[in-house]
This record gives C-alpha cells, sequence and structure tokens, in this order.
C-alpha cells in the first residue's frame, strides 16, 4: 500500500469523501500489521502484547471516525 502523503492529507481536510476513503486505507494497514503482530512469535513479549492491544483500540477508534464520517457525507448529501 502506498503512503500516506501530505497532498492526501491537505485534500482531506476538503473533500469528506476521500477523507473518509483515506481514513479507511489507514485502518487497512493498521489491521495488517496488527495481524501479522498477532501470528508473529516475535511479538509475544509482554510489551508487543500492550501494542496489540493499543493497535486494536485505534482501530476501533478509527472504525468510529470512519462511520461518523458518513453519517455526515449522507446528512450533507441529502440536504
Amino acid at each position: 500500500m502506498n503512503p500516506i502523503s501530505e497532498t492526501d492529507i491537505a485534500r482531506s481536510r476538503v473533500d469528506l469523501r476521500f477523507k473518509q476513503s483515506l481514513l479507511t486505507r489507514a485502518l487497512e494497514q493498521l489491521l495488517a500489521i496488527l495481524y501479522e503482530m498477532e501470528h508473529d512469535p516475535a511479538y509475544s513479549d509482554a510489551e508487543s502484547l500492550r501494542g496489540l492491544r493499543d493497535g486494536a483500540i485505534v482501530a476501533v477508534e478509527l472504525a468510529n471516525l470512519i462511520r461518523h464520517l458518513e453519517q455526515q457525507r449522507r446528512r450533507a448529501e441529502s440536504a
């Protein structure tokens, strides 16, 4: 996956649909990393497990933000 650029971030500030897409991409990247960590024995120590937990919390927060943006977008389109 391509990294998120400064141009992407600037565009996301003015384009709600793009922002939602960008956050979805970030969530997919985070989930892929968490999956790899979960299944790699090198990440079985306590610090890594805390990192997995923290990553899962961030993933939930991102999913909630994406859901909120979708609701905002739908309201704006129906107005």
